[in-house]
């Protein structure tokens, strides 16, 4: 009976990629003139656990690679080969190489063997340059003793049939020379499996291969010392260990390698494997259609309940107080609920921030600049769906500031400034939303070749335009000032498609920039995409759906609050007029003459605001966000949809769409108050 691990295929994967980024961050970090020990053996450990998992799951192609890897990689850490620039930049292409390679295995589309056998030879050259003596062997006196002593607890459930346990043998058996096997019963649940094993590999890969067999928290592994001596075994720890690949969960000594110590021989008792199965199961992995599902069923509970809150508006007094606590209780458990399986989702935007040092290392690099990345908040946590789908366009912004905002050195010089650029990328919490920040201390924008190709373009660029206006041009599809086209940039894509993902994703991007001095690009975006905090309206008959975030005030105005200027009508909110935006106008509803009674609402969003006009306002709750783009089509105006507690379905408003009406309508307003509110 072979062992069947391609139900580990998708764990070592997963692990592989894992290993792989730690490899390139620690390339990254590492300091050449000093390196840390440390760090070395990550690096060394990162590849050697990569080389023990493919060699498991039979890619020798990727098992013969790591290992060239390894032996270079090892000779570092010893002290015995230097550890230079060009020399990190062939081990981060090896990175690259074995990445690569693995996402073709596990999509199995055929792997590009000639760049890998290309770099293979780029490492045993390598490993030339500083070849070192041979090691002298001297001949054994004697045949050599077995290397480890192995004890194997085993449930007897699953191995007190004689056919297991030969299965078992046999696939032990390709580990080595196989002696001295013994069984015994340890207590009515377990088996203690003995042998001895004579074997070439170290304990690390001997770990690594018996956990794909048995579980990690199983295996006792003791090097074995023969009789005479000391009589007894010596547990053996190497500092090359890597936990056992986690694919099991399990305790870990100081070296990291993964033991069940039972306090005296083989008496292990039930209690201790118990124990020592509960440590370090903090996390499990769980696939991610499996949240989704959940977070699916959580937003109908929200609308069950927003329904069931409704018709209980309909019962009889004497029930109602009964059963409006037993809502109440209901509607408690549910945000509970929905705070917790959100909660899941929530990730570190680390995941985003973790390639952008090799990004920015190697852009620098081809474009003969120096530039020094600072990451701030890489704990700052957003929902899984967030983090996917701002990748790319963070991943543009920092190579849009790098290539035109960042000087070359010697034009840095010629200006005053350190031959090195400052590039900041910062994520932080906000309210209800998070707020991504590319801040690099280059060149700046410039405000007139910006004009002068809006102009070109037949864009309406006025020289009256605020420079906040001004620098929303860039994000015109085909806009560029690039005067080259090169490999990384010029051809005027790229900035809008970052617009239309932020927008997408219900954010906006403002841009603030200093000449000589530099700029800041600021994405703001929602938490989640899944619930919304909401206040409902009522306009022409219609309810719809505001979010509570963007909502400063509502209110009901005085007259003489009230203006018309060029024909658009503005209130004055805290001694500054504010315009007003029509629904009704807007969605082509059924309008009605304004009247003192009306209600306003004030939106706002980076300082800037905009009043609606308003029926009623209906109250505050949560609501889940369905997708109208994916649904039906995308309509200005709206981010989403919900079903209301009566079953009806309710538009989500775009609060940023909003503003950015009302913005553009002050801008054209030639008085006061319009210059007061553009300000």
């Amino acid at each position: 009976m072979a062992l069947d691990l391609s139900r580990f295929a998708k764990a070592f994967f997963e692990e592989a990629q894992e290993h792989i980024s730690a490899l390139e961050s620690l390339l990254l970090a590492v300091n050449l003139r000093a390196p840390d020990a440390e760090a070395l053996n990550a690096i060394f450990r990162a590849v050697h656990s990569v080389k023990g998992g493919a060699a498991a799951f039979g890619h020798m192609s990727l098992s013969e690679f790591t290992h060239d890897f390894e032996t270079i990689l090892d000779r570092v850490r010893k002290g015995k080969m230097s550890l230079t620039k060009p020399r990190v930049n062939i081990f981060l292409k090896a990175g690259d190489v074995m990445r690569h390679h693995l996402l073709a295995l596990e999509q199995e589309t055929p792997p590009d063997l000639p760049s890998m056998q290309s770099l293979r030879q780029a490492l045993l050259e390598m490993s030339a340059d500083e070849l070192l003596e041979p090691p002298t062997i001297e001949e054994p006196t004697e045949p050599a003793p077995p290397r480890f002593k192995i004890v194997i607890h085993l449930d007897k459930s699953e191995y007190g049939e004689l056919d297991s346990l030969n299965a078992l043998n046999e696939d032990i058996a390709g580990l080595g020379v196989v002696t001295d096997i013994a069984t015994q019963s340890i207590d009515e649940r377990l088996l203690s499996y003995s042998f001895n094993l004579n074997t070439d590999i170290d304990e690390n890969e001997l770990r690594e291969s018996l956990e794909f067999l048995v579980p990690a928290e199983a295996i006792t592994v003791s090097a074995y010392e023969r009789r005479g001596s000391r009589n007894k075994e010596l547990a053996s720890h190497d500092d090359d260990s890597d936990g056992g690949f986690g694919f099991f969960d399990g305790p870990t000594n100081g070296a990291g390698a993964t033991t069940v110590a039972p306090a005296a021989g083989l008496q292990a008792t039930e209690s201790d494997i118990q124990l020592a199965s509960l440590v370090d199961a903090s996390s499990i992995r769980v696939n991610v259609i499996k949240v989704d599902q959940l977070i699916n069923l959580v937003g109908e509970l929200v609308i069950a309940e927003a329904m069931l809150t409704q018709a209980a508006q309909d019962v009889d007094r004497n029930e109602k107080t009964r059963l409006a606590a037993g809502l109440a209780q209901l509607q408690r458990n549910t945000r509970d609920l929905q705070d917790a399986i959100l909660a899941i989702r929530m990730l570190p935007i680390s995941f985003v921030f973790s390639r952008l040092p090799r990004l920015t290392r190697d852009l620098a690099e081809r474009l003969g600049k120096e530039v020094d990345l600072q990451l701030l908040g890489e704990d700052t946590e957003l929902d899984k769906s967030v983090i996917e789908k701002i990748a790319d366009p963070l991943t543009h912004l920092v190579r849009n500031a790098i290539d035109h905002g960042i000087e070359t050195p010697e034009e840095r010089r010629q200006a005053g400034k350190s031959t090195t650029g400052l590039l900041t990328v910062r994520a932080a919490h906000q309210g209800g939303s998070i707020v991504i920040t590319v801040t690099d201390d280059g060149a700046g924008l410039n405000r007139e070749r910006i004009l002068a190709k809006a102009r070109e373009l037949g864009l309406d660029g006025g020289d009256t335009w605020a420079d906040e206006e001004v620098w929303q041009l860039i994000f015109t599809p085909g806009f560029t000032t690039a005067s080259i086209v090169t490999d990384v940039s010029g051809r005027g894509v790229g900035m809008d498609v970052v617009w239309q993902n932020v927008h997408l994703l219900g954010g906006k991007i403002d841009i603030e920039s200093i000449p000589g001095e530099g700029t800041s690009m600021k994405i703001r975006l929602p938490l989640t995409l899944a619930i919304l905090e909401g206040m409902s309206i009522s306009v022409s008959g219609e309810t719809y759906i505001l979010p509570l975030a963007n909502i400063a005030q509502s209110l009901q105005p005085s007259m003489s609050d009230l203006k018309t200027v060029n024909g658009r009508d503005v209130v004055l909110v805290r001694e500054e007029y504010v315009p007003i935006t029509s629904l009704a106008e807007l969605f082509n509803l059924p309008a009605r003459k304004p009247e003192a009674s009306d209600i306003l609402v004030v939106l706002e969003l980076d300082n800037r605001r905009a009043a609606i006009r308003v029926d009623e306002l209906l109250g505050q709750h949560q609501v889940v966000l369905k997708s109208l783009e994916a649904n039906f089509r995308r309509v200005n105006g709206v981010s989403g949809a919900t079903i209301l507690g009566d079953g009806r379905v309710a538009l989500i408003l775009d609060a940023t769409y909003l503003i950015s009406v009302a913005h553009s309508v002050a801008r054209d307003l030639g008085t006061t108050a319009g210059a007061a509110y553009a300000r």
